[in-house]
């Protein structure tokens, strides 16, 4: 009996193991077939793509020989793109139903210089038709860009400039091309550098609201706005490192057009009341165009100098610039593991994430940490471009600086158009500082905003009062008036401030004490001056700040990463709806109560009001 058991189990062993075999070599062989076809599958279709996609893609790509080049540009100038983030549907909705505009469009500085350098050397094309009237750029950039402009007509391109619109910025562009056309009906606004303010102590006075102002430095007057109704004289010679950049401004186009733009500016109204020239052709009579046509002739002018479509004779035979991109050549990435990295510092520095016209200090940090947590990072590059902002988002960037020094990463600044109050608490620390001659800088000084609405709550009659264990824990800062304790607390951490910021620039720039104070108080330079009295090392833009972190770095070959920033948390529209009601809230009291704090630490502003200028 345990005889025919053991046989009929075996029996049934072998059975199962032979199933087992069979399914195991079947599994193996359609592993091993579906590889085989996997690979031949992918071989075939390389090579028949490689045959075939010539057929499509030189078809498919632009062609620019031959072609005028059209860019007509509408954005701002920006050192460094931010991140994107997309909306959600429903923002998207909101934004239609509001009728709110796509976001902005941004070009990157560097891609602004090397696009008319490439068009320089572009044996295709020889000639462009350029609108600057939708450019936003920042004042010190505009004379770099000018010269590109100039560089590549003086190489034999032919670029004309067609707008019916220009500024003091854009016609600086203008009068670097071949020439300048527009329509009889166009404007030119000459009108320098600078402009009025509003001034808020009257408001104030009527509307029951209490500025509170507190200011480190004599010539830190920003704040000023709220507590007087006319600009003080030290504003006024704070802003005199306006006059140098707009000598140079009237040089170029001196030079350009044989034109005064300061006559233009102040006394050519003179010719247009004598009647002495007509309003229509006065830009033609005072040579600020060749040409005043309406846009068919111009259109009929252009396609007899460059021709038209071979298929179309009513259409210019151009080439857009987005498209026109695409037949330059594309810059070789660089094979070394040597890695410089560039991160930009720009726009107003506060809290938060990195959005056009605002270095987060979360997301600045984030990147710095990406720079030197990398191994293969050998030195740092920072472009700022800040006016600053809030001091304790200016430490926790400059902290993040330390941490990568500590490491003994190189770090060197590269300032671009404005690296003042924060903008220059940030870069002191650096091995090296490079400004641009035209760098607006310096304006090492410290102030606080605060506003209170207590005589708002007298005339309506309602009191504020409480009880708490501690001195000031029933105080609210917004609807009580303040006593001299709570003013000299404030004063106090704002002088400290001060003297932290001036003692550590001593110290990060090896210049007396002494000095600093003497040089500080606010004050604004120029890139040359802040050289003369020692804020920055050298005069020289972002190649050679690079150049130097390389010699830093002891290495000759590397590669240069522009560190992108991080996506922000929302939308800038969205952001914008939620921080105004946060505002709403915080002045009709309904949010959670602030320490004081917090309340005064955020308030508190290490930022250069006057040097915020583009055209």
């Amino acid at each position: 009996m345990n005889n025919q058991f053991f046989t009929k189990l075996g029996s049934f062993l072998g059975t199962v193991w032979s199933y087992i075999t069979v399914g195991r070599d079947f599994f193996w062989k359609a592993i091993r077939f579906t590889f085989a076809t996997g690979i031949f599958l992918l071989v075939a279709v390389g090579i028949l793509n490689s045959l075939i996609s010539p057929l499509w893609t030189d078809s498919d790509k632009p062609d620019s020989e031959g072609k005028v080049v059209v860019f007509k540009p509408s954005g701002i100038v920006v050192d460094q793109e931010p991140g994107k983030v997309e909306a959600e549907w429903w923002e998207q909705a909101l934004e239609e139903s509001l009728g709110a505009s796509e976001s902005t469009r941004v070009y990157q500085y560097r891609d602004m210089i090397k696009f008319f350098e490439d068009f320089k050397n572009d044996e295709n094309v020889d000639a462009m038709i350029f609108d600057p009237s939708g450019l936003g750029i920042q004042i010190p950039y505009v004379l770099a860009i000018a010269e590109k402009i100039k560089e590549a007509v003086d190489a034999g391109k032919e670029i004309v400039v067609r707008s019916n619109y220009l500024g003091d910025a854009s016609y600086v562009l203008a009068s670097a091309g071949s020439e300048i056309s527009s329509q009889t009906y166009s404007a030119f606004a000459i009108d320098g550098f600078g402009g009025p303010r509003e001034y808020y102590k009257n408001f104030f006075n009527k509307f029951l609201i209490t500025p509170r102002i507190f200011a480190a430095g004599d010539f830190k007057t920003g704040p000023e706005q709220f507590t007087r109704d006319s600009m003080s004289e030290e504003a006024k010679a704070n802003l005199e490192f306006y006059t140098p950049l707009w000598g140079k401004f009237k040089s170029f186009v001196q030079e350009q057009r044989d034109i005064d733009l300061q006559w233009i500016a102040d006394d050519s109204w003179e010719q247009l009341v004598n009647g002495e020239v007509d309003e229509w052709t006065a830009a033609l009579d005072w040579g600020l165009v060749d040409i005043i046509e309406e846009d068919d002739d111009f259109d009929a002018r252009m396609i007899e100098k460059f021709g038209a479509l071979e298929d179309d004779e009513e259409e210019l035979n151009a080439i857009y610039f987005r498209d026109y991109l695409e037949t330059l050549p594309k810059d070789k990435p660089a094979k070394s593991d040597n890695v410089i990295r560039v991160v930009a510092i720009e726009g107003a520095i506060m809290g938060g994430d990195v959005m056009l016209g605002t270095a987060g200090s979360d997301g600045i940090v984030e990147m710095l940490k990406d720079a030197h947590e990398n191994e293969d990072t050998k030195a740092i590059v920072l472009r700022v471009n800040s006016p600053g902002g809030s001091v304790v988002a200016s430490d926790y960037i400059r902290w993040e600086i330390e941490k990568a020094q500590e490491k003994g990463i190189p770090v060197v600044v590269s300032m671009g158009s404005l690296a003042a109050s924060g903008g220059y608490w940030v870069s002191s620390l650096a091995d090296k500082i490079y400004a641009e001659s035209d760098t607006i800088t310096g304006s090492i000084g410290v102030y606080g905003t605060l506003f209170s609405v207590e005589r708002i709550y007298d005339w309506m009659g309602i009191g504020i009062d409480g009880y708490s264990t501690t001195k000031w824990g029933a105080f609210d800062m917004m609807r009580q008036d303040w006593p001299i304790e709570i003013e000299d607390i404030v004063r106090s951490g704002i002088n400290s401030i001060y003297v932290k910021f001036t003692t550590q620039t001593s110290i990060d720039r090896n210049i007396p004490l002494e000095v600093v104070k003497e040089i500080a108080k606010g004050r604004v330079y120029s890139g040359e001056r802040a050289l003369e009295i020692g804020l920055v090392d050298e005069i020289g833009n972002l190649e050679d700040a690079l150049a130097y972190a390389a010699n830093l770095a002891e290495v000759e070959e590397f590669k240069v990463d522009y560190v992108k920033p991080p996506a922000p948390s929302g939308s800038g529209f969205a952001f914008t709806i939620s921080n105004t009601i946060e505002i709403v809230k915080s002045f009709l009291g309904l949010s959670p109560k602030q320490s004081f704090q917090k309340n005064y630490l955020d308030n508190i502003h290490i930022y250069c009001y006057g040097c915020v200028y583009s055209d």
